[in-house]
């Protein structure tokens, strides 16, 4: 029997056979990995000048620091949620609550921006310069149920706050 896979005619149609069964279950394999980029495009927390609070004069912020942020949402095909952010960045030596403005959740619509306001609260809103850092919690669930979304870190530095929040 002459086994045409190994003369110098050319590639047999047997050979050709061989390799498009091989073939097919690595379309197969390769199939289900786009799905793993259908958690979307990170959103984008582009921080303003922080300002201080002196009191409840600035109303709804409350007396401390502030600091205003846009929050984009480049996904072009899925909303966003901001669903928590904890402060986890503080060198003031300062005890600071948290007044997210407006008040979380956060839903960011496909392709678009909303603009917040990140109100670290305080007794003191004394004159001082200090790092401010804030662990941002989002997804695509209003109820922060889907978690594979890593928490985006936004850190300001509050260079002598002038108590000018109320502009």
């Amino acid at each position: 029997m002459v086994d045409n896979a190994n003369t110098s005619e050319g590639i047999s149609r047997r050979t050709v056979t061989k390799a498009m069964a091989w073939a097919v279950p690595a379309i197969a394999i390769a199939a289900p990995v786009p799905a793993f980029a259908a958690s979307g495009e990170t959103i984008i927390i582009t921080p303003g000048a922080a300002c201080k609070a002196p009191g409840a004069s600035c109303a709804p912020i409350i007396k401390g620091y502030s600091v205003p942020a846009t929050v984009y949402n480049p996904d072009q095909n899925q909303d966003a949620w901001v669903t928590a952010i904890s402060i986890n960045v503080n060198t003031s030596g300062l005890n600071f609550g948290l007044n997210p403005i407006p008040a979380l959740p956060w839903f960011i619509p496909a392709g678009q921006s909303i603009n917040v306001n990140f109100n670290a609260t305080s007794q003191n809103s004394a004159n001082g310069v200090f790092d401010l850092g804030f662990l941002v919690t989002w997804g695509h669930e209003q109820d922060g149920s889907d978690t594979d979304h890593a928490p985006i870190q936004v850190t300001v530095s509050v260079p002598g706050t002038p108590p000018d929040c109320c502009k």
